[in-house]
């Protein structure tokens, strides 16, 4: 098959592009979209000094900085900036978390959702004739499919002292980049299914698509390397003045002196903002030969020819090497005071390596940037601007909600604040209280002595310090009604055996660890569990897993435990009391024997529910704990729609708690940037759960209290913003990424019986079952997260290379 010809597959990339726009009409309710960007044919031209654009009433905004309308008359003061503006998210490349950055996809969407006068960051380089495209980064081959249209291109070039092999637009003509070579995502952890869907873009494209946007938008030029391309006679200056003729440039940034000096001397009086950007403390600065390190100890000299700098975030709070914050600098104070702005850079939701102060919540980290009693920083400079919109907007002096007893949505903890502590510890119960919680949770596990104590799992081994127990660790056997693999397990040890362990911290999230500080803390059990909650505000859930296999299999009185240490606590008519169990006939005997709220958990999240199903939950229980796999559903991490599960329930008078939420980014899909805000929000205001059940009870609490609810403008921040909804399935239906066909539908019906018989009153112990036990069909572990939430490496591998095939050999 002959390979497409450029006209050939510009007209494919603009009936895409089309297709995008058409998409973004349908998201936003007055979205103006030119003839001119919808209907490109032929060969696509550069602009350039040579070929000016034409200025319109929707296109060309002013040819000047615009800053002064982010000053907020009336609320100046509640900023702690330089000149009492918000501070200003800066899009790097647009909205770059999600797609291949400085795409029209990447900016369009940055525009839409984000602040009003956020800024659109271009990385400036330079082709062989002399155009600017927008690529991060000096190798081409990081970030463009360069590599398989011109794979004979690949070089060495000096870039700064170093020899760099890859692919570089002095090479390459502007021709050749427009027409012929195509975005692709440079970073592992996020989606590569839009690869080679989207066109290279020049700066002057940010304009055309910023007119799409209902916002006003700022325009930030970053200039990472004049030193290299004055080098093979390409001057950035030069082409940076002229850029500023036909387009509004309100930012100028870029890590060399000589280069900003230059600008500054050859532009006119309304010169936009010059910004100094720093590498890391020891890298040298090209122009000087000096380290940033040492030129930051001179900020006057700075202020000389810069009004502002763009920092590594760490060089306002350093982090150590145990992943904690360390104390605050006064880079922000000093600056202020030298009149520079300061703008922190390196802000994504996916870090490859966590700060655990954070709590994996992208919101925290920026609230930290801008303290209400204390110095703000300028801006940020974000791979995903929505969620800086939001921490800004929503979050930064919100007061915490107060919220009657059984006011929905429920917050309910998952082993208490799990995702911080060692679960299912007095330290983590107690975190989930201060942190909002309105239910914490014990899952109940048995001991060999039928003792019912608090534990993630029945096997010991991934969340104690067993295994460095030498008379314990011998103990390790197959259950098979428990989990498929070996472990240590509750029910083959005493509780006296037990008690002499250490909880641990379980790390769920594929290979992001939790804060492994804490190993000290001891297993408790219910009965403990019950004297720290009865003297808190919060309700009490028991959860009770596995609980048909003990009683009739092991032979231990789960039901019977759980009911004395209630009676014993006080709380044996509290309705503050709530019962969860996997097993129907856990429930009946429940019905039978007290007066507890009681819930009917499903654990998998491969099964059809109906009506009938329904009515069989609603017979054993008023409220159904669903597993987030089951409502919402996705492939290759992309949400494919949105189901109707919730409202079955509803329509029944079912509550429905969805489990289990968590805010590592490797367990959320794409759809919502790696903010474990925006899935709060959608299964909120979109399927109207009746609760969440969360590692993070402190995450979804917060939510509770944002002050964007309603498009309120807020006294604490002057802004006025709507978290930005997520559709589920928009990005599946309407852009289409490259990702393999969906799994169908489940064709089994949810068994709310299993095949359970009716639990006899009481039973005498047998030995604790061993490899030998006859097997039934286990419950899925209520620990392990949902398989669609995991990363399916093969399978992203594969849309990649689709991607390439269908763009290039289309």
């Amino acid at each position: 098959m002959r390979p497409p010809s450029a006209a050939e597959r510009h007209v494919r990339s603009s009936c895409f592009l089309l297709l995008l726009f058409l998409t973004w009409l349908a998201m936003t309710s007055a979205f103006p979209i030119p003839l001119n960007l919808m209907k490109r044919s032929g060969e696509r031209l550069p602009w350039g000094p040579h070929r000016q654009i034409q200025a319109s009433a929707t296109t060309h905004r002013r040819l000047t900085s615009s800053l002064n309308t982010r000053i907020l008359a009336e609320n100046a003061s509640v900023w702690n900036t330089l000149d009492g503006s918000p501070p200003l998210v800066i899009a790097r490349g647009g909205s770059s978390g999600l797609f291949p950055d400085q795409t029209s996809a990447a900016y369009l969407f940055a525009a839409t959702f984000s602040l009003p006068s956020s800024a659109m960051y271009c990385d400036l380089q330079l082709t062989k004739d002399g155009y600017g495209i927008c690529r991060t980064g000096i190798d081409l081959g990081v970030s463009t499919t360069i590599n398989y249209t011109f794979p004979g291109l690949i070089s060495n070039y000096n870039v700064n002292g170093v020899l760099t092999e890859g692919f570089f637009s002095i090479d390459l003509t502007a021709l050749q980049v427009l027409n012929n070579i195509s975005a692709t995502q440079p970073y592992l952890a996020r989606s590569p299914s839009f690869d080679g869907l989207f066109d290279i873009l020049q700066p002057t494209d940010l304009v055309d698509l910023a007119s799409l946007a209902s916002n006003t938008t700022l325009f930030w030029i970053n200039v990472e390397f004049p030193t290299f391309f004055a080098q093979h006679k390409l001057d950035m200056s030069s082409y940076i003045l002229s850029l500023m003729v036909d387009m509004p440039v309100d930012f100028i940034s870029s890590p060399e002196i000589t280069f900003l000096k230059a600008v500054k001397t050859g532009a006119p009086k309304n010169t936009p903002n010059l910004v100094l950007k720093f590498g890391a403390a020891d890298d040298v600065e090209p122009s000087t030969n000096l380290t940033y390190g040492a030129i930051l100890k001179d900020l006057k000299t700075i202020a000389s020819y810069a009004s502002g700098i763009l920092v590594p975030k760490d060089y306002i709070w350093p982090v150590d090497n145990t992943g904690y914050l360390g104390a605050e600098t006064k880079l922000v104070k000093d600056a202020h005071t030298a009149g520079l702005a300061v703008y922190a850079s390196s802000f994504v939701n996916d870090p490859a390596t966590p700060i655990y102060n954070y709590s994996f919540d992208p919101v925290r980290e920026y609230l930290q940037y801008v303290p209400i009693n204390g110095t703000d920083v300028d801006g940020f400079l974000t791979d995903f601007p929505t969620t800086a919109s939001e921490a800004l907007a929503c979050f930064r002096g919100a007061t915490p909600l107060v919220r009657k007893e059984g006011t929905k949505p429920f917050i309910i903890s998952h082993n208490g604040d799990s995702g911080n502590y060692p679960g299912c510890t007095l330290l983590s119960y107690q975190s989930a209280v201060s942190g909002g919680a309105s239910h914490i949770d014990c899952p109940i596990q048995m001991t060999q002595d039928g003792v019912p104590i608090c534990r993630e799992s029945p096997n010991l081994a991934p969340n104690t310090d067993v295994s460095t127990h030498s008379n314990l660790s011998s103990r390790i056997s197959l259950i098979p009604q428990l989990q498929d693999a070996k472990g240590i397990f509750s029910i083959n040890l005493t509780w006296a055996e037990i008690k002499t362990l250490k909880a641990l911290m379980y790390s769920p999230g594929g290979d992001i660890d939790r804060n492994p500080a804490y190993t000290q803390e001891s297993i408790i059990t219910l009965s403990e569990f019950l004297s720290y909650a009865k003297n808190t505000s919060a309700g009490i859930l028991i959860d009770i897993q596995n609980g048909y296999f003990l009683e009739m299999e092991v032979g231990l009185d789960v039901v019977g435990e759980v009911l004395r240490s209630l009676n014993a606590s006080g709380l044996s008519v509290s309705d503050r009391v709530v019962i969860q169990s996997e097993d129907s006939s856990v429930l009946r005997r429940f019905q039978q024997l007290a007066n507890y709220t009681l819930v009917f958990k499903v654990t998998d999240t491969n099964v059809l529910v109906t009506k009938t199903e329904v009515s069989d939950v609603k017979a054993l229980a008023n409220y159904v704990t669903l597993p987030r796999g089951l409502v919402q559903v996705a492939n290759s991490g992309y949400l494919l729609n949105k189901t109707d599960i919730v409202d079955l329930f509803h329509a029944q008078n079912v509550s429905v708690f969805v489990s289990f939420l968590r805010n590592e980014f490797v367990t959320i899909p794409f759809d919502y940037e790696a903010d474990p805000t925006l899935e709060i929000d959608t299964l909120i205001r979109s399927y109207q759960v009746d609760g969440l059940v969360t590692d993070f009870p402190a995450t979804a609490s917060n939510y509770l209290s944002n002050s964007c609810s309603n498009l309120k403008t807020q006294a604490t921040t002057g802004l006025q913003y709507e978290i930005h909804e997520v559709k589920p399935g928009d990005l599946v239906t309407n852009l289409r990424p490259r990702i393999p066909a969906a799994p169908p539908a489940p064709t089994i019906r949810l068994n709310v019986s299993d095949g359970e018989l009716a639990l006899p009153p009481t039973f005498s112990p047998r030995p604790s079952p061993t490899a030998e036990t006859p097997a039934r069909t286990p419950s899925s572990s209520p620990s392990a997260a949902p398989r669609w939430l995991k990363p399916n490496i093969f399978l992203l591998s594969t849309a990649f290379v689709t991607s390439v095939i269908y763009h290039y050999h289309g």
